[in-house]
């Protein structure tokens, strides 16, 4: 079952979607543009069946209460954050990364 989650991360907060055990190992699955999580609405159903903890972010720019104003916001390195960030919010010291664009 594909649960709604928010993720506090920096300052912000993540719309995502998840599935799985709770204490199955983490996948974190980011979309490509201009697409949000609903995208792996699958994918996450197939991995929870397999016993990971999938979890969809709407990434930065698309989760409404994660807009930051300025364009240097949207640079890599704050991406990249925001993604380890969410890792830890997920108490994942280690994570499997899908993404697509």
């Amino acid at each position: 079952m594909i649960e709604p989650l928010q993720l506090p991360a920096r300052g912000l907060a993540f719309d995502a979607l998840a599935a799985g055990p709770p204490t199955g190992e983490v996948v974190v699955l980011l979309h490509g543009f201009p697409q949000t999580s609903a995208c792996w609405t699958l994918l996450l159903e197939t991995l929870a069946a397999a016993g990971y903890r999938a979890v969809a972010p709407d990434q930065r720019g698309y989760s409404p209460t994660a807009r930051p104003t300025t364009v240097s916001a949207y640079r890599l390195p704050e991406l990249v954050a925001d993604v380890v960030a969410i890792a830890d919010r997920l108490d994942a010291e280690t994570f499997h990364l899908v993404g697509h664009d």
